[in-house]
């Protein structure tokens, strides 16, 4: 009896070593980003050697790999379908963007500094690659709810991707003090603003 006990708190106590290096991890890749935190850096963090992270983790691939995915599981996007489920092109711009903000309000901080580390490790393009696959498809059906064509819907197009970004959403609500709410407004707004007249 003692054997399997013994196993299995060994189990568990190197579990938690795990998370405590996951956690540690997304700490440091929220305040400093992926490509200026060190194993090392993460290793103290965690209150573990080197060695012992290693042990867990082969390379910094595998534990990037393993923080974006204990995180997505955390940040699943929001249903596509429940954003846009409303037929009006306005309300539904709005709502999608309610969502949307809402979504940013909780998982900004690990988004926003892989999305600027992007270009310096290139292993976050495969990793923000659903991601920007799921902002594509939003603006698509956001896109596809106005009845306009030409300009107006080359200019509406690039309005909804501009209002889905993160950037925009820091500018509005984080910088410009708006609530999600009025900011999802304020771009709903001008969206029908110029899917009424393109050319004012």
């Amino acid at each position: 009896m003692t054997r399997p006990y013994t196993m299995r708190r060994r189990a568990a106590s190197q579990m938690e070593t795990r998370h405590r290096i996951l956690d540690a991890a997304l700490r440091l890749y929220e305040t400093h980003g992926p490509t200026d935190t060190t194993l090392l850096a993460i290793a103290e963090r965690a209150g573990v050697q080197r060695l012992t992270l290693y042990r867990h983790f082969e390379d910094e691939r595998s534990l990037l790999d393993a923080v974006w995915t204990r995180w997505a599981a955390a940040h699943p996007f929001p249903s596509i379908e429940r954003l846009t489920s409303t037929a009006d092109p306005r309300q539904r711009a709005r709502t999608a963007l309610e969502g949307v903000y809402a979504y940013y309000e909780g998982a900004a901080a690990f988004l926003v500094r892989c999305s600027a580390d992007r270009e310096r490790m290139p292993a976050l393009a495969d990793l923000l690659a659903p991601f920007d696959a799921w902002l594509a498809e939003l603006r698509n059906r956001l896109g596809d709810a106005w009845s306009v064509h030409g300009r107006a819907r080359a200019w509406l197009i690039a309005l909804i991707a501009h209002s889905l970004h993160l950037d925009t959403w820091r500018s509005l609500v984080r910088t410009g003090g708006l609530s999600a709410a009025d900011a999802a407004r304020l771009m709903s707004r001008t969206m029908a603003d110029i899917a009424r007249d393109p050319y004012a």
